[in-house]
């Protein structure tokens, strides 16, 4: 660490910090916050068959079915759990013609995907119609249980009504689902693509603007740059250009950072525990909350902001693994997924940053604003590091 700047012990701490919680951490795993499950359909003249694939974290935490170990182990155990779990499936979601009853599952097979963001197990199904109605009534309200993030995604795979078979074009995500949108309508004439590009960039903004902890390392970032620092005191900038420079410094090394990770990440170059990242993330609000009140880094700030936002990167990567990309243009689906990111990241910025710089004149702003909020954020974000570093929570 000779090549920083020798009064940058809290830059050293928190590196250090950081890899020896890495290395405390490593081969564990915590599960995200935002997940998703997946149905994918066939839509025949007379019958629908397809999939469930279900993450097995998810089995095992909402279900309470114990998929353990991998290759033959792991399918046996989705074998013998299957009973339990179609009578899950059952009761939390149907398919039915408008104005009349659902129709019977008949589940078949089983079989385990693995995939980068682990291991999915997946029920085989079909349901009799008799002639396919042109539209379809969907009630999905599987896996929600203490967890309003979740999301379920109908990928179509092949469609009699028009003609689509599989391999023709890219599969469509025709529906997502969630807690506040379990009921839904398909017009089989009328498929939508919901993970388009567009909806690649829309799904980057939603995950900036839910993801809380995201939202409060920003706001830990943005506090202290309409203020300049003499000595270990905060003075209030001159002018709105200096203001300016300060927050597009931050902003651009934290955009730089997290975007090559996502990249890396996304595909599948790197790979680090998710435990270690959500801790690590925890972490970097409490340690840039606590720079704000102590004011002891100023030239290694920058380099702090491009180590921690390195991890945001990862942070963001594990949320787009749940995504179904092996239906997508990988390279466009990350990069529409970051633009959004970008986006969302934007929009928190412009709204909260004229307003600092107005107040950073009156005599409650350090006092209240940049110390009280940093205080809150490290009391937050501590509870929150606790909690993934030790798997409390």
């Amino acid at each position: 660490m000779s090549w920083l700047p020798s009064d940058h012990r809290f830059v050293r701490t928190a590196l250090l910090f950081g890899f020896a919680l890495g290395c405390l951490l490593q081969g564990t795993s915590l599960a995200h916050s935002l997940g998703e499950n997946y149905i994918f359909l066939n839509f025949r003249p007379d019958a629908i068959d397809g999939r469930f694939e279900i993450h097995v974290d998810d089995l095992r935490r909402k279900v309470g079915v114990e998929v353990d170990g991998k290759g033959a182990a792991a399918a046996d155990a989705v074998k013998a759990t299957a009973p339990r779990v179609h009578d899950y499936i059952r009761r939390h979601f149907s398919i039915a013609p408008e104005g009349g009853p659902a129709y019977e599952l008949e589940f078949s097979s089983t079989t385990v995907l693995e995939l980068p963001q682990g291991l999915f197990a997946q029920y085989h199904f079909r349901a009799r119609t008799g002639p396919l109605p042109d539209r379809l009534l969907f009630h999905h309200s599987m896996l929600y249980e203490g967890d309003r993030l979740h999301r379920g995604l109908v990928v179509v795979n092949e469609n009699a009504k028009t003609g689509l078979a599989k391999g023709e074009e890219a599969e469509a995500v025709a529906m997502v689902f969630g807690p506040m949108a379990p009921d839904q309508t398909l017009d089989l004439h009328k498929i939508p693509h919901l993970l388009g590009g567009r909806a690649m960039v829309w799904q980057g903004v939603l995950h900036i603007w839910i993801g809380i902890d995201h939202v409060l390392f920003l706001v830990a970032l943005i506090l202290p740059t309409v203020l300049l620092l003499s000595g270990r005191s905060w003075q209030p900038v001159p002018g709105f250009p200096r203001a300016l420079w300060n927050l597009l410094k931050i902003v651009t090394v934290f955009t730089v950072a997290h975007s090559i990770t996502l990249l890396l990440a996304a595909l599948g170059i790197l790979d680090v525990p998710s435990r270690v990242v959500e801790s690590i993330i925890a972490l970097s609000i409490a340690l840039v909350a606590l720079n704000n009140i102590t004011g002891r880094v100023r030239e290694g700030s920058l380099l702090v902001v491009m180590t921690l936002g390195l991890f945001h990167g990862l942070g963001f990567a594990a949320v787009m693994g749940h995504l179904p990309f092996r239906t997508q243009d990988l390279l466009k689906a990350v990069l529409g997924f970051n633009i959004g990111v970008e986006l969302g990241q934007m929009a928190i910025v412009a709204a909260l940053f004229p307003v600092l710089y107005l107040l950073r004149t009156r005599p409650l702003y350090q006092p209240v604003v940049l110390k009280g909020g940093s205080a809150l954020l490290i009391l937050i974000s501590g509870a929150w590091f606790v909690q993934r570093a030790f798997g409390l929570g």
